[in-house]
């Protein structure tokens, strides 16, 4: 029986493993875009503030709607999301141009785009639910996963592409033999669909990741959290709209108006993107202090990177996609690997973002220009960077072996449950060999789950805001010389500082972990 039970689980690990993969591809390679939306704000002063800025928002607030759902299945939350998905997909709605400003999109043309955008981040949610319910050695395939989904988007999509033809627009005008054969992106979705059902199913047959049978409370902090930093975000991007066009209608009136526009254009998107990400993180630390304050730090830091990538030059060549998909699967794998079994050591997660910083400078025009070689060496550093900073970010945010948890009691660090939780800080202790029954082995309860799920759900939302806040920057930086204010170096400059506060909350835990009496000690001290 012991010979067959490691395969077996390996092969149903392995499962979970796909599934969150091809969700995350899905989720990037169609939610990520819809940040730059935001852009607009500054391009176009006039009128209404376009739907599209609205789309990271309600792909931010759909993914913390799981954190409501402890106590239900994780993978089939996320099969709802990708149908909502592929229903748009289905009605001929192509989200990218509904919300366009440029283009006017029916009434029901923008809810169903909307309602897609939410469907991503439901899927989203759903696997980080699954994360939080199912046991530890299912928890680190599921992690890696969709962290290898999220970084190597631009690749899957590519690859989908280059198999399948595309779809036209009109059957009629369509080459014979490729009528009804749709678009490599519309396969992914329904391929991560089937892929989450046949894990849903799996998961449900042993009884793991399919929900907690201790009662669960309700707990709408983390939801509360992400809607008022939406809130905020859209708020930020209304006056800063306002304020840009009180300026350049009053542009000819005096000299050097044109700068101190783009300048406070530059300057007000950095500190949106700062106020969104210092809120989350004050939430995340007061819930799961540092191992949370890092997941939400870390997505924060590397949004402007990971959401918007590089500027899109044509198909990939073999060579350049076979190096990123190649170096970007280690790069997760390590980190993961890092992350529990070296945690101690280094701040892994802080490491990858900054050679993600470093990575963004072979993005800019001047450099592309007069170096072929950055397009191949761009990319592959970005999933080197990315792929371990989530890779070791989505495990220590869930095991955190390597910064121990210091939370109050009743948080997702204190493995006390219920209302007999002492308050203050507690001491972590050793989770019980056998799990109570109805709860998969090795997982959480209800309480527990639901506030883990509550943490998860930070990190991607706060990618998603501070991606964005800080769209116009990243478009000013990526088509370079149409402006007298360069902002390359913004981006850099900000996932370096998210960097440096990752090292300072890694500094912080180990401290007062150091402080902290073993224990031995407090058994000792209890004796005496």
């Amino acid at each position: 029986m012991n010979e067959n039970t490691a395969p077996r689980a390996a092969w149903l690990d392995l499962i979970g493993l796909v599934a969150a993969t091809a969700v995350g591809l899905v989720v990037a390679a169609r939610g990520f875009p819809l940040a730059l939306f935001a852009a607009f704000t500054d391009l176009l002063v006039r009128g209404p503030m376009g739907a599209g800025v609205y789309a990271a928002a309600v792909l931010a607030v759909a993914i913390a709607v799981p954190a409501l759902l402890p106590r239900q299945p994780g993978w089939p939350v996320a099969a709802a999301g990708l149908a909502v998905v592929l229903v748009a997909d289905l009605a001929d709605t192509d989200v990218t141009k509904v919300l366009l400003p440029i283009e006017q999109g029916t009434t029901g043309e923008v809810v169903l785009a909307l309602a897609a955008a939410a469907g991503l981040g439901l899927a989203l949610g759903g696997v980080l639910l699954v994360l939080a319910q199912t046991s530890p050695v299912a928890r680190w395939w599921v992690g890696a996963g969709l962290s290898a989904g999220l970084v190597l988007n631009q690749v899957g999509s590519e690859l989908f592409r280059a198999v399948l033809p595309r779809r036209a627009e009109h059957p009629s005008s369509a080459p014979a033999g490729q009528r009804g054969i749709v678009d490599g992106i519309d396969v992914e979705v329904w391929l991560a669909l089937g892929l989450v059902l046949v894990a849903a199913v799996v998961a449900y047959a042993r009884r793991s990741g399919h929900g907690v049978a201790a009662p669960a409370r309700f707990r709408p902090g983390a939801i509360v959290a992400v809607i008022a930093a939406a809130a905020l975000l859209l708020l930020g991007h209304a006056l800063r709209r306002r304020v840009i066009r009180e300026l350049r209608l009053g542009s000819d009136e005096m000299v050097g108006r044109e700068a101190t526009t783009e300048s406070f254009a530059q300057v007000s998107a950095v500190v949106l993107a700062v106020v969104v990400a210092l809120l989350l993180t004050a939430y995340a630390y007061r819930l799961g202090r540092a191992p949370a304050a890092r997941w939400v730090v870390l997505g924060a830091a590397a949004a402007p990177v990971a959401a918007f990538g590089f500027p899109y030059g044509g198909p990939s060549s073999g060579t350049r996609t076979s190096l990123v998909l190649l170096f970007g699967i280690l790069a997760v794998a390590g980190g993961a690997l890092a992350a529990r079994h070296a945690a101690r050591m280094l701040p892994w997660d802080a490491i990858g973002v900054v050679v993600t910083a470093a990575a963004t400078p072979w993005s800019w025009p001047e450099v592309r220009a007069e170096l072929p070689s950055a397009d191949t060496v761009g990319p592959v550093l970005i999933a080197v960077g990315l792929g371990l900073a989530f890779g070791s970010g989505v495990v220590l945010v869930t095991e955190p072996t390597g910064t121990p948890p210091t939370g109050p009691a009743g948080t997702v660090n204190d493995p006390a449950e219920g209302d007999s939780a002492a308050a203050g800080d507690a001491p972590a202790v050793a989770a019980p060999a056998v799990a109570p029954e109805g709860e998969p082995a090795g997982g959480r309860t209800g309480q527990r789950a639901g506030d883990l799920a509550g943490v998860l759900v930070l990190g991607p939302a706060a990618l998603m805001l501070c991606a964005s806040a800080l769209a116009p920057v990243v478009l000013r930086s990526q088509v370079g010389g149409l402006i007298e204010e360069d902002p390359s170096f913004t981006v850099s400059l900000f996932s370096t500082v998210g960097a440096v506060l990752l090292v300072l909350l890694f500094g912080l835990a180990r401290a007062v972990n150091r402080r902290r009496p073993g224990p031995r000690v407090e058994a000792t001290s209890q004796m005496v």
